[in-house]
Protein backbone atom coordinates (compact mmCIF):
# COMPACT_ATOMS: atom_id res chain seq x y z
CA UNK A 1 0.00 0.00 0.00
CA UNK A 2 1.50 3.11 -1.25
CA UNK A 3 1.50 6.08 1.56
CA UNK A 4 -0.78 8.87 1.14
CA UNK A 5 -2.84 6.41 -1.09
CA UNK A 6 -6.39 7.92 -2.03
CA UNK A 7 -9.41 6.47 -3.74
CA UNK A 8 -10.70 8.32 -7.06
CA UNK A 9 -14.22 8.22 -8.45
CA UNK A 10 -13.84 9.30 -12.35
CA UNK A 11 -17.10 9.65 -13.39
CA UNK A 12 -18.64 11.38 -16.63
CA UNK A 13 -21.20 13.49 -14.34
CA UNK A 14 -18.70 13.64 -11.52
CA UNK A 15 -15.41 13.05 -10.00
CA UNK A 16 -15.20 11.95 -5.87
CA UNK A 17 -11.77 11.52 -4.06
CA UNK A 18 -12.12 9.91 -0.80
CA UNK A 19 -8.62 10.12 1.32
CA UNK A 20 -7.97 7.78 4.58
CA UNK A 21 -9.32 9.02 7.68
CA UNK A 22 -11.19 11.99 6.41
CA UNK A 23 -13.59 10.17 4.06
CA UNK A 24 -14.70 11.72 1.23
CA UNK A 25 -12.93 15.15 0.70
CA UNK A 26 -14.27 15.60 -3.00
CA UNK A 27 -17.48 15.86 -5.64
CA UNK A 28 -17.40 17.79 -8.17
CA UNK A 29 -18.86 17.85 -11.72
CA UNK A 30 -16.69 16.46 -14.47
CA UNK A 31 -16.51 19.59 -16.80
CA UNK A 32 -14.09 22.29 -17.87
CA UNK A 33 -14.35 25.38 -18.93
CA UNK A 34 -11.91 26.51 -21.85
CA UNK A 35 -11.57 29.45 -23.65
CA UNK A 36 -11.00 29.41 -27.21
CA UNK A 37 -8.61 30.02 -29.46
CA UNK A 38 -4.77 27.86 -29.72
CA UNK A 39 -3.96 27.86 -26.02
CA UNK A 40 -7.25 26.79 -25.21
CA UNK A 41 -6.57 28.30 -21.36
CA UNK A 42 -8.58 26.79 -19.01
CA UNK A 43 -11.20 29.29 -17.18
CA UNK A 44 -13.22 27.05 -15.26
CA UNK A 45 -12.95 23.68 -13.07
CA UNK A 46 -15.79 21.70 -11.71
CA UNK A 47 -18.64 23.30 -10.08
CA UNK A 48 -17.22 26.83 -11.19
CA UNK A 49 -17.48 25.28 -14.64
CA UNK A 50 -20.76 24.16 -14.63
CA UNK A 51 -22.39 27.10 -13.92
CA UNK A 52 -21.05 28.23 -16.96
CA UNK A 53 -23.16 25.62 -19.32
CA UNK A 54 -25.37 27.04 -21.70
CA UNK A 55 -24.09 30.42 -20.56
CA UNK A 56 -20.99 31.04 -22.34
CA UNK A 57 -20.46 33.45 -25.27
CA UNK A 58 -18.77 32.08 -27.97
CA UNK A 59 -15.42 32.62 -26.65
CA UNK A 60 -15.68 29.95 -24.38
CA UNK A 61 -16.46 26.14 -24.46
CA UNK A 62 -17.55 23.71 -21.70
CA UNK A 63 -16.00 20.33 -22.57
CA UNK A 64 -16.76 17.39 -20.47
CA UNK A 65 -13.20 14.96 -20.64
CA UNK A 66 -14.79 11.94 -19.24
CA UNK A 67 -17.60 10.12 -21.89
CA UNK A 68 -19.55 6.81 -20.80
CA UNK A 69 -16.15 6.46 -18.59
CA UNK A 70 -13.72 6.60 -20.96
CA UNK A 71 -10.90 9.59 -21.37
CA UNK A 72 -11.80 11.69 -24.34
CA UNK A 73 -9.78 14.95 -23.92
CA UNK A 74 -6.49 13.48 -22.39
CA UNK A 75 -5.39 17.20 -21.96
CA UNK A 76 -8.53 18.72 -20.01
CA UNK A 77 -8.80 15.18 -18.16
CA UNK A 78 -5.33 16.02 -16.46
CA UNK A 79 -6.26 19.80 -16.56
CA UNK A 80 -9.44 18.57 -14.29
CA UNK A 81 -7.67 15.91 -12.13
CA UNK A 82 -4.45 18.64 -11.20
CA UNK A 83 -7.67 20.91 -10.05
CA UNK A 84 -9.32 18.30 -8.17
CA UNK A 85 -5.89 17.41 -6.61
CA UNK A 86 -4.63 20.72 -5.57
CA UNK A 87 -8.02 21.12 -3.68
CA UNK A 88 -7.65 17.66 -1.41
CA UNK A 89 -3.97 18.02 -1.21
CA UNK A 90 -2.71 18.17 2.14
CA UNK A 91 1.23 18.90 3.50
CA UNK A 92 1.66 15.02 2.52
CA UNK A 93 1.64 14.98 -1.39
CA UNK A 94 -0.34 12.43 -2.95
CA UNK A 95 1.20 10.30 -5.47
CA UNK A 96 -0.53 7.05 -5.59
CA UNK A 97 -4.53 5.89 -6.26
CA UNK A 98 -6.92 3.40 -6.46
CA UNK A 99 -9.65 4.48 -9.23
CA UNK A 100 -12.85 2.93 -9.96
CA UNK A 101 -13.34 1.56 -13.86
CA UNK A 102 -16.92 0.81 -15.32
CA UNK A 103 -17.11 -2.94 -15.42
CA UNK A 104 -15.48 -4.20 -18.48
CA UNK A 105 -13.62 -1.26 -19.62
CA UNK A 106 -10.85 -1.81 -22.68
CA UNK A 107 -7.05 -1.83 -22.42
CA UNK A 108 -6.93 0.61 -24.33
CA UNK A 109 -9.11 3.18 -22.77
CA UNK A 110 -7.90 1.96 -19.28
CA UNK A 111 -4.33 3.00 -21.01
CA UNK A 112 -5.55 6.76 -21.74
CA UNK A 113 -6.98 7.11 -18.39
CA UNK A 114 -3.75 5.94 -16.69
CA UNK A 115 -1.87 8.66 -18.36
CA UNK A 116 -3.99 11.10 -17.26
CA UNK A 117 -3.44 10.17 -13.72
CA UNK A 118 0.43 9.98 -14.76
CA UNK A 119 -0.24 13.92 -16.14
CA UNK A 120 -1.84 15.33 -12.93
CA UNK A 121 0.87 13.46 -10.78
CA UNK A 122 -0.83 10.21 -9.63
CA UNK A 123 2.47 8.05 -10.54
CA UNK A 124 1.02 4.90 -9.22
CA UNK A 125 -2.53 3.49 -9.50
CA UNK A 126 -4.63 0.51 -9.13
CA UNK A 127 -7.96 -0.36 -10.45
CA UNK A 128 -11.12 -1.88 -9.73
CA UNK A 129 -14.27 -2.51 -11.35
CA UNK A 130 -17.04 0.01 -10.03
CA UNK A 131 -19.69 -2.43 -9.58
CA UNK A 132 -16.80 -4.40 -6.74
CA UNK A 133 -16.52 -0.99 -5.12
CA UNK A 134 -19.99 0.23 -5.24
CA UNK A 135 -20.96 -3.14 -3.36
CA UNK A 136 -18.37 -2.46 -0.84
CA UNK A 137 -19.55 1.01 -0.32
CA UNK A 138 -22.83 -0.82 0.01
CA UNK A 139 -21.85 -2.76 3.17
CA UNK A 140 -22.34 -6.01 1.22
CA UNK A 141 -20.51 -8.84 2.56
CA UNK A 142 -18.37 -9.97 -0.42
CA UNK A 143 -17.57 -13.60 -0.18
CA UNK A 144 -17.06 -16.46 -2.92
CA UNK A 145 -19.78 -18.37 -1.78
CA UNK A 146 -22.46 -15.31 -1.80
CA UNK A 147 -22.47 -13.44 -5.12
CA UNK A 148 -24.78 -9.71 -4.87
CA UNK A 149 -26.20 -8.39 -8.24
CA UNK A 150 -25.40 -4.24 -8.83
CA UNK A 151 -26.92 -1.95 -10.43
CA UNK A 152 -24.81 1.26 -10.33
CA UNK A 153 -26.95 4.25 -11.84
CA UNK A 154 -24.32 7.06 -13.08
CA UNK A 155 -24.69 9.95 -14.97
CA UNK A 156 -23.31 8.80 -18.01
CA UNK A 157 -22.96 4.96 -17.75
CA UNK A 158 -24.58 2.48 -15.59
CA UNK A 159 -23.04 -0.64 -14.61
CA UNK A 160 -24.62 -3.81 -14.06
CA UNK A 161 -23.13 -6.58 -12.79
CA UNK A 162 -23.34 -10.24 -10.92
CA UNK A 163 -20.30 -10.26 -8.36
CA UNK A 164 -18.61 -12.11 -5.84
CA UNK A 165 -15.51 -12.07 -4.17
CA UNK A 166 -13.89 -13.95 -6.71
CA UNK A 167 -15.02 -11.83 -9.46
CA UNK A 168 -17.86 -10.50 -11.62
CA UNK A 169 -19.57 -13.07 -13.28
CA UNK A 170 -21.23 -11.33 -15.84
CA UNK A 171 -21.79 -7.90 -16.43
CA UNK A 172 -21.28 -5.08 -18.53
CA UNK A 173 -22.15 -1.08 -18.72
CA UNK A 174 -24.69 0.49 -20.04
CA UNK A 175 -24.00 3.95 -22.14
CA UNK A 176 -26.62 5.44 -20.29
CA UNK A 177 -27.40 7.30 -17.32
CA UNK A 178 -28.59 10.17 -15.45
CA UNK A 179 -27.89 12.56 -18.24
CA UNK A 180 -29.77 10.54 -20.74
CA UNK A 181 -32.90 11.48 -18.41
CA UNK A 182 -32.04 15.04 -19.29
CA UNK A 183 -32.06 14.68 -22.54
CA UNK A 184 -35.46 12.77 -23.38
CA UNK A 185 -36.99 15.60 -20.09
CA UNK A 186 -35.85 18.72 -22.65
CA UNK A 187 -37.17 16.26 -25.93
CA UNK A 188 -40.44 16.06 -24.22
CA UNK A 189 -40.74 19.62 -23.02
CA UNK A 190 -39.63 20.91 -26.82
CA UNK A 191 -42.64 18.42 -28.48
CA UNK A 192 -45.50 19.03 -26.14
CA UNK A 193 -45.37 22.04 -24.12
CA UNK A 194 -43.51 23.99 -26.97
CA UNK A 195 -40.87 25.61 -24.86
CA UNK A 196 -36.86 24.93 -25.00
CA UNK A 197 -35.33 24.72 -21.86
CA UNK A 198 -31.60 23.92 -20.94
CA UNK A 199 -29.30 21.22 -19.58
CA UNK A 200 -28.75 22.63 -16.11
CA UNK A 201 -32.91 23.51 -16.12
CA UNK A 202 -33.52 19.92 -17.24
CA UNK A 203 -31.32 18.64 -14.14
CA UNK A 204 -32.82 20.68 -11.95
CA UNK A 205 -36.50 19.78 -12.91
CA UNK A 206 -35.38 16.07 -12.35
CA UNK A 207 -33.95 16.64 -9.41
CA UNK A 208 -37.14 18.59 -7.81
CA UNK A 209 -40.00 16.80 -9.36
CA UNK A 210 -38.52 13.52 -11.07
CA UNK A 211 -40.55 10.63 -10.02
CA UNK A 212 -41.22 6.98 -10.47
CA UNK A 213 -44.72 7.02 -8.61
CA UNK A 214 -47.68 6.90 -10.77
CA UNK A 215 -50.03 9.57 -10.19
CA UNK A 216 -47.74 12.38 -8.13
CA UNK A 217 -48.77 15.59 -8.44
CA UNK A 218 -45.51 17.27 -7.05
CA UNK A 219 -45.23 20.80 -8.77
CA UNK A 220 -42.02 23.20 -9.87
CA UNK A 221 -42.36 25.87 -12.23
CA UNK A 222 -39.54 25.56 -15.00
CA UNK A 223 -38.43 28.44 -17.40
CA UNK A 224 -37.46 28.71 -20.98
CA UNK A 225 -37.85 29.93 -23.91
CA UNK A 226 -40.96 29.61 -26.33
CA UNK A 227 -40.05 27.74 -29.61
CA UNK A 228 -42.92 29.69 -31.65
CA UNK A 229 -41.64 33.50 -30.57
CA UNK A 230 -38.42 33.10 -29.24
CA UNK A 231 -39.58 35.02 -26.05
CA UNK A 232 -38.74 33.77 -22.31
CA UNK A 233 -41.96 31.68 -20.99
CA UNK A 234 -42.89 30.05 -18.00
CA UNK A 235 -44.97 26.89 -17.13
CA UNK A 236 -46.28 25.19 -14.47
CA UNK A 237 -45.54 21.00 -14.41
CA UNK A 238 -46.43 18.26 -12.18
CA UNK A 239 -44.35 15.14 -11.63
CA UNK A 240 -47.06 13.21 -13.52
CA UNK A 241 -46.40 15.41 -16.68
CA UNK A 242 -42.79 14.35 -17.04
CA UNK A 243 -43.54 10.44 -15.80
CA UNK A 244 -43.47 9.24 -19.23
CA UNK A 245 -39.67 10.70 -19.97
CA UNK A 246 -38.49 9.69 -16.41
CA UNK A 247 -39.01 5.89 -16.76
CA UNK A 248 -37.52 5.26 -20.55
CA UNK A 249 -34.19 5.21 -18.92
CA UNK A 250 -35.58 2.80 -16.29
CA UNK A 251 -37.18 0.47 -18.65
CA UNK A 252 -33.87 0.26 -20.42
CA UNK A 253 -32.32 -0.77 -17.10
CA UNK A 254 -34.54 -3.57 -16.37
CA UNK A 255 -34.34 -4.98 -19.89
CA UNK A 256 -30.38 -5.07 -19.83
CA UNK A 257 -30.95 -6.70 -15.98
CA UNK A 258 -33.45 -9.52 -17.51
CA UNK A 259 -30.69 -10.15 -19.98
CA UNK A 260 -27.51 -10.23 -17.51
CA UNK A 261 -29.80 -12.22 -15.58
CA UNK A 262 -30.21 -15.23 -18.03
CA UNK A 263 -26.89 -15.48 -18.38
CA UNK A 264 -26.07 -16.43 -15.19
CA UNK A 265 -25.21 -20.42 -13.78
CA UNK A 266 -28.46 -21.87 -12.16
CA UNK A 267 -27.19 -21.79 -8.33
CA UNK A 268 -26.03 -17.51 -8.91
CA UNK A 269 -29.26 -17.19 -10.24
CA UNK A 270 -31.02 -18.40 -7.73
CA UNK A 271 -28.85 -16.61 -4.65
CA UNK A 272 -29.90 -13.74 -6.42
CA UNK A 273 -33.22 -14.27 -6.39
CA UNK A 274 -33.40 -14.87 -2.53
CA UNK A 275 -30.91 -11.86 -1.85
CA UNK A 276 -32.47 -9.27 -4.57
CA UNK A 277 -30.35 -6.47 -6.78
CA UNK A 278 -28.31 -3.50 -4.71
CA UNK A 279 -28.57 -0.36 -6.24
CA UNK A 280 -26.44 2.59 -6.19
CA UNK A 281 -25.73 5.96 -8.34
CA UNK A 282 -26.89 9.18 -8.18
CA UNK A 283 -29.52 8.71 -10.61
CA UNK A 284 -31.06 6.04 -8.21
CA UNK A 285 -32.36 8.79 -6.07
CA UNK A 286 -35.53 8.83 -8.33
CA UNK A 287 -38.71 8.64 -6.16
CA UNK A 288 -40.16 5.70 -6.21
CA UNK A 289 -37.17 4.26 -8.18
CA UNK A 290 -36.73 0.76 -6.04
CA UNK A 291 -41.04 -0.02 -6.08
CA UNK A 292 -40.74 0.91 -9.93
CA UNK A 293 -38.15 -1.82 -10.52
CA UNK A 294 -39.31 -4.49 -8.28
CA UNK A 295 -42.58 -4.45 -9.51
CA UNK A 296 -43.84 -8.11 -10.53
CA UNK A 297 -44.14 -7.17 -14.01
CA UNK A 298 -40.59 -5.97 -14.63
CA UNK A 299 -37.46 -7.40 -12.11
CA UNK A 300 -40.24 -9.25 -9.62
CA UNK A 301 -37.48 -9.20 -6.76
CA UNK A 302 -36.39 -7.08 -3.84
CA UNK A 303 -34.16 -3.84 -4.50
CA UNK A 304 -32.43 -2.25 -2.12
CA UNK A 305 -31.06 1.09 -2.66
CA UNK A 306 -28.28 2.46 -0.93
CA UNK A 307 -28.15 5.35 1.80
CA UNK A 308 -25.85 7.36 -0.22
CA UNK A 309 -25.64 6.06 -3.75
CA UNK A 310 -23.92 8.85 -5.14
CA UNK A 311 -21.11 7.99 -3.08
CA UNK A 312 -21.22 4.19 -2.43
CA UNK A 313 -18.25 3.32 -5.35
CA UNK A 314 -15.66 6.26 -3.77
CA UNK A 315 -16.36 4.68 -0.09
CA UNK A 316 -15.93 1.17 -1.24
CA UNK A 317 -13.33 2.19 -2.77
CA UNK A 318 -11.38 4.42 0.19
CA UNK A 319 -11.99 1.27 2.28
CA UNK A 320 -10.18 -0.74 -0.26
CA UNK A 321 -7.07 1.70 0.31
CA UNK A 322 -6.89 0.27 3.81
CA UNK A 323 -6.86 -3.69 2.82
CA UNK A 324 -3.93 -4.56 1.11
CA UNK A 325 -4.78 -8.35 1.26
CA UNK A 326 -8.47 -7.02 -0.36
CA UNK A 327 -6.97 -5.03 -2.58
CA UNK A 328 -4.74 -7.70 -4.07
CA UNK A 329 -7.77 -9.90 -4.85
CA UNK A 330 -10.13 -7.38 -6.46
CA UNK A 331 -7.96 -5.00 -8.39
CA UNK A 332 -8.46 -5.05 -12.07
CA UNK A 333 -5.11 -6.58 -14.10
CA UNK A 334 -3.47 -4.41 -16.48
Amino acid sequence: MKKGMIAIDIGSSNTKIYRLGAGVVLCEPSVVAVAAGEKRTVKAVGIDAKKLIGKTAEHTSIVCPIVEGAVVSERMAVEMLSSFLKKVQSSERVSSALVTVPCGLGEAEQYRLGMALKGAGISHYTFVQNPVCAALGMNVPLTEESPCFIVDMGGGITNIAALSLDGIIAGLSLSLGGSNIDAQLIDYIAFHERMKIGLLTAERLKQQIGSLIAGDSTQTVVNGRDIETGRPRSIALSSSDIYEPMKLYFDKVVEVVRMVLSKLPAEVSAEISRTGIMVTGGTSKVPGMAEYLSHKDRLDMPVTVADAPELSAVIGAGAVCGNKDLLKTIKTSF
